[in-house]
């Protein structure tokens, strides 16, 4: 079966299927792309020429929209679901033209994640990711807003003189490649999440959070919201507080533990995700992790988002359908959202070339597959990594 939303296509297309001979497409490489992926075999497969698209996007904007750096190189896209060895498998890969460069190289290649080991196996929802050099990311990002506003240059130097921070030597060159974003722990009354950075020089870092603080109490408009940065020694740790006293309910802890700043809350959650660790409690040597892990066992990622949204979402949904203010339909969907929240793990891999995507599992029901083509009118991907390049036109795909 064939379909396009374009009848003169669809024709085309048609005629050339009918003819006989050699197809002109079954030479070339977009084809040999295509045919390695069925040879693996598929249950479903989406193939897309990304070489094509961005042209004819590009050239239809009349240079109104300009990709961002490295995204130039994008060749194909490929999603794919299949059965490998009794557990079913969602990829998708982002193949470039040539090794990965500017936006497109962000993302590090895989590697151990020490971060994940303030995280316990009761958290809710985890993202981590590895990332390349901080600061060549934040001179990247600069060069990018520059390029795009001529007062850029000038409003930074403004912000330094300020503040007396230097962006590229003071905040991003004590920071390493490896970030973490949990909610790990109730998340009734306050959510309890944590964050966990890779950190090579912390006395710096300290020092470039006082001078930021200091120079937030000297803006005018500071008032009441003025901030508050205290530490307190507890046993041989020293944690450090910044607090609002205008604002009780805002608060954010943290401390440095070997490599790594762990922020929170409070310190009571710092203080468990510490424990955990040295005692060997952690989301990554949990039994249900493992078995969310890929066919290969393989460990390093260069990013990874976990759910296990079940002990969450089934008290709120009890909760819900208790009060007696859910209408049936609203019900149903209740249920089906609790029926959905099984534990779920998506993990990437940053190759020289290529990004990969891939899930043994999915998120509240959903595949990858449906998760990449959520975008507006066409495939999320391509217009999460490509922007205003592409347009509301109909993807060219075979």
């Amino acid at each position: 079966m064939i379909a396009s939303p374009d009848l003169a296509e669809l024709q085309r297309t048609a005629t050339r299927a009918q003819q006989h001979g050699a197809s002109a497409f079954a030479d070339t490489p977009f084809y040999e792309q295509i045919a390695r992926s069925y040879q693996q075999g598929a249950e479903w497969l989406f193939c897309a020429n990304m070489e094509q698209i961005i042209a004819q996007n590009v050239q239809a904007a009349n240079g109104k929209s300009e990709l961002p750096s490295g995204m130039g190189d994008v060749r194909y896209l490929t999603m794919e679901h299949r059965e490998l060895g009794g557990k079913t498998e969602s990829r998708a890969d982002l193949m470039f033209a040539a090794e990965r460069q500017g936006v497109a190289s962000w993302l590090a290649a895989p590697a151990s994640m020490g971060s994940l080991e303030f995280v316990s196996p009761e958290a809710s929802m985890v993202t981590s990711a590895v990332i390349k050099n901080p600061r060549t990311i934040m001179e990247e990002f600069f060069k990018m807003i520059g390029s795009g506003d001529a007062n850029f240059t000038q409003r930074l130097n403004e912000f330094q003189s300020k503040t007396g921070v230097n962006v590229l030597n003071d905040i991003t060159a004590p920071l390493g490649g490896e970030v973490t974003m949990a909610f790990d722990g109730p998340m009734l009354p306050t959510p309890r999440w944590k964050l966990i950075f890779e950190v090579y020089d912390p006395a710096s870092l300290q020092s470039t959070i006082a001078k930021l603080v200091d120079s937030f109490n000297r803006e005018p408009s500071a008032g009441k919201h003025a901030l508050q940065l205290t530490q307190r020694l507890v046993g041989s740790r020293t944690y450090y507080v910044i607090r609002s006293p205008g604002n009780t309910a805002t608060e954010m802890d943290y401390t440095f533990v070997d490599n790594y700043l762990v922020a929170a809350p409070d310190m009571g959650t710092i203080s468990r995700a510490i424990q955990s660790r040295e005692a060997g409690y952690t989301l990554a040597h949990s039994s249900g992790f493992q078995a969310l892990l890929p066919n290969d066992g393989y460990t390093n990622f260069s990013a990874i988002f976990y759910h296990n949204l079940g002990p969450v979402v089934g008290p709120l949904a009890a909760q819900l359908k208790a009060s007696g203010a859910l209408t049936r339909q609203q019900q149903q969907s209740v249920d089906a959202l609790t029926a959905n929240s099984a534990p779920g793990l998506i993990y990437a891999y940053g190759e020289p070339d290529r990004i990969v995507v891939a899930t043994n599992s999915g998120f509240m029901g959903f595949d990858l597959g449906t998760l990449l083509t959520m975008g507006d009118n066409g495939p999320f991907l391509p217009q999460m990594f490509l922007g205003g390049a592409i347009s509301h036109s109909t993807l060219p795909t075979q």
